[in-house]
């Protein structure tokens, strides 16, 4: 399956390579949506303000599995482009010893501080019922939830991003029937939603541990320790990792602003604007990680006209997309918001929101595509930049701003104002480090 990294592709044949990555990416987005849909049908938008408060922990997970796998990804793509798949496999395993350390202290920190964490992020005393239950059930899932994501991610770099998809379908199918009967048939809340979750994804990752004993390109070796490319996993993945802790620190600010304004009829608007917002993202993280360990591969093999005709297809690509996705969110808006809540209070927020909210998605694609990009060719740094741009530094700005001069308002528009300040320096960015220099592919 690797060979297909090198071969020329017409635009027909990129986006059908495109399409497993970009449905693992949707239905990962899935997970907490599923959670959020039950639970606020059989348990009220209490339980699923609940949800969103915890989300910052499970951002956490994400991040550095998120890091490492992009990070070590990148280096383990160049190594199988010069044909060094023994060292490619000791980095590989590697990585996954580092992770699970990683994943067992976070468990048992969380489950320590399970309280003041939640206290932290913001619950309320009316919300802790809901929000209690669901983070304890979170931290114990860290492990599974961090090796799920890690093996999505390195399966593309094996080149059968296929077994991806196929991790992904399993674990939602799983997730929509257990959330069914541990929410709608037993009635547990928030606990059940979190069980559901945490067992589909156990489900996943094992098909994922499999296939790498067994099947993979990338197989388990005897892991040594590479501090230098641990080092280097983490600097080139950064971006990927400060993505999802900014937002988790996006979402406590959120909450807590609509709190004040709203108070926790707002945090539930806050959850289903970032339920669209993941489902419509997912589709470029898709087009990212699709393309991601093509280029990578391409670096270590010096292949200059791959990567460029990868980047072709891509911009044309996220450019059509983008106007697909903001029509579908003024027009269909209100049709997503009822699967979660009916006509009230809860209703109009949200509406009324993502009217404001949706220009987001005019150029947040380039934004994700390009630190991407940047992450598959080593430089870290630049893709650290974009990252931290759109997703923490302006959001930070902004949302101090904007709500001084236009209230409430203010908030909904901070995260559109953010990716249309990054586009400018991303794409700035691009024209003036973004190719592959000649002399290096040579």
């Amino acid at each position: 399956m690797i060979q297909c990294f090198e071969k020329p592709m017409r635009y027909r044949q990129y986006l059908q390579s495109l399409l497993p990555s970009v449905l693992t990416m949707i239905f990962l987005s899935f997970y907490t949506t599923i959670d959020g849909y039950f639970v606020s049908r059989y348990a009220g938008s209490d339980a699923l303000a609940g949800i969103n408060i915890v989300v910052p922990i499970t951002c956490v997970t994400f991040g550095v599995a998120v890091m490492l796998a992009t990070g070590a990804g990148a280096i383990i793509g160049e190594c199988l482009g010069r044909g060094e798949t023994e060292r490619a496999d000791r980095i590989f395993s590697f990585m996954c010893v580092v992770l699970l350390v990683f994943a067992a202290a976070f468990t048992a920190a969380g489950l320590l501080f399970l309280r003041p964490i939640a206290v932290l992020l913001g619950s309320s005393e009316r919300l802790m019922p809901h929000v209690l239950p669901y983070a304890f059930v979170v931290f114990l899932s860290t492990v599974p939830m961090a090796f799920k994501l890690f093996f999505e991610y390195l399966v593309r770099s094996d080149g059968n991003a296929s077994v991806g998809l196929a991790m992904s379908v399993v674990g939602l199918v799983l997730n929509v029937g257990l959330d069914y009967l541990f929410v709608g048939v037993l009635g547990m809340g928030t606990l059940g939603a979190a069980w559901g979750t945490c067992l589909s994804i156990t489900a996943s990752a094992l098909i994922g541990l499999v296939y790498f004993l067994r099947f993979g390109h990338i197989r388990f070796a005897r892991p040594r320790a590479d501090w230098r490319v641990l080092l280097k996993s983490c600097t080139n993945g950064s971006s990927e990792m400060f993505t999802e802790l900014s937002t988790g620190i996006t979402t406590l600010l959120f909450n807590l602003l609509a709190m004040r304004y709203f108070g926790e009829d707002g945090v539930a608007a806050v959850t289903i604007i970032m339920y669209i917002y993941y489902f419509f993202i997912s589709f470029y993280m898709g087009i990212a990680v699709a393309v991601a360990p093509v280029v990578s591969y391409n670096v270590g093999a010096k292949n200059l006209d791959k990567i460029r005709e990868q980047l072709r297809y891509s911009f044309r690509t996220i450019t059509t997309t983008a106007a697909l996705i903001l029509a579908a969110s003024l027009l269909g808006g209100p049709v997503i918001i009822h699967l979660f809540v009916e006509n009230g209070t809860v209703f109009n927020i949200t509406w009324e929101a993502l009217k404001l909210f949706s220009p987001v998605f005019l150029f947040i694609g380039y934004n994700v595509f390009l630190s991407g990009y940047f992450t598959a060719l080593g430089n870290g740094r630049t893709s650290a930049i974009i990252s931290l741009l759109r997703s923490l530094i302006l959001v930070v700005v902004f949302i101090a701003v904007l709500p001084l001069v236009l209230e409430e308002r203010g908030v909904w528009l901070t995260m559109p104002c953010s990716e249309t300040v990054t586009v400018l320096v991303a794409l700035w960015l691009y024209r003036r480090e973004g190719r592959p220099p000649e002399a290096a592919m040579k």
